[in-house]
């Protein structure tokens, strides 16, 4: 009785997901009912909900899932799974050769997980083909990296920037900024800042400055919007409200008041360096 009260909460807990977020990927093993009794996929499915008992990338875990690709080989959420560890311990090689085969069987569904760490190794453009295919081609809504701080046309957007496609990017941006429009809920910790960072090096300041205060409407504690208001400033030649642009970014990296930084940007990350050497720079 409890085991099945446990099914109907994760059940109901995931409809009613679906139904405020219509058309978003949601990564989730799912009911193994749905597939046919004694079939492959049914016992690969029962195998990774038994592994999903034990700690993450522990080897009785792995031992369920190379057990559960044995017996049900098309079932993609075991090679998603499988793979998640690797990549957590810096063995990219292992992991994109299981995500590999995880994308092979459902591509709507694994693309992002690859794209993820495409980024976060800097093959910027190897996570842009990834993200475009999820978005143009299977029609992705609303997709989050694994840890759920950044939406994914956000990794899409900085990755053009980092070829210099500026405009490309903030399309992508734009294209998720409408998406917020029928879903303001959902709009994201960062999102302003990332489209101000692309109009920024896209040398449109105007738009750049207008997207940098919108992002202190949703946090006035995120040190690197400041940052680049104070560049903005400098380059305005208003090198006062610059100075305390980059004293306030400096102060909010050392954590006064409540202020922090980030690293989840990857080349794209505003370094405690960075805004000290302004700060000198500019006395």
């Amino acid at each position: 009785m409890e085991r099945f009260s446990m099914f109907c909460y994760k059940f109901l807990g995931a409809l009613i997901f679906a139904v405020l977020i219509p058309n978003s990927k949601i990564t989730a093993q799912g009911n193994c009912l749905l597939f046919e009794a004694n079939s492959g996929e049914r016992k690969a499915c029962e195998l990774c909900y038994k592994a999903s008992k034990f700690r993450q990338g522990s080897k009785a875990s792995q031992l369920l899932f190379d057990e559960a690709i044995k017996v049900g080989s098309k079932f993609a959420y075991a090679y998603y799974q499988k793979s998640v560890p690797f990549f957590k311990r810096g063995m990219f090689a292992e992991g994109k050769m299981l995500i590999d085969k995880a994308i092979s069987l459902e591509p709507q569904n694994y693309l992002f997980y690859r794209a993820y760490y495409y980024f976060y190794n800097r093959s910027y453009k190897l996570c842009r083909r990834d993200l475009e295919e999820l978005y143009s081609n299977h029609g992705a809504n609303y997709v989050t990296t694994p840890g759920g701080e950044l939406e994914m046309r956000i990794l899409l957007g900085i990755s053009y920037g980092m070829e210099g496609k500026y405009n490309e990017g903030i399309n992508w941006m734009l294209n998720l900024m409408e998406k917020y429009k029928a879903l303001p809920h959902l709009k994201g910790f960062y999102d302003h800042y990332c489209l101000g960072r692309l109009y920024y090096e896209n040398n449109q300041t105007d738009l750049a400055q207008a997207e940098f205060e919108k992002q202190l409407l949703i946090n006035d504690q995120f040190a690197d919007t400041f940052y680049y208001l104070g560049l903005i400033k400098e380059k305005q030649k208003e090198i006062e409200k610059a100075t305390t642009y980059y004293q306030m970014a400096l102060d909010k990296m050392n954590g006064k008041n409540g202020g922090f930084s980030s690293s989840i940007f990857a080349d794209y990350n505003v370094t405690k360096d960075m805004v000290e050497m302004k700060i000198t720079e500019v006395q």
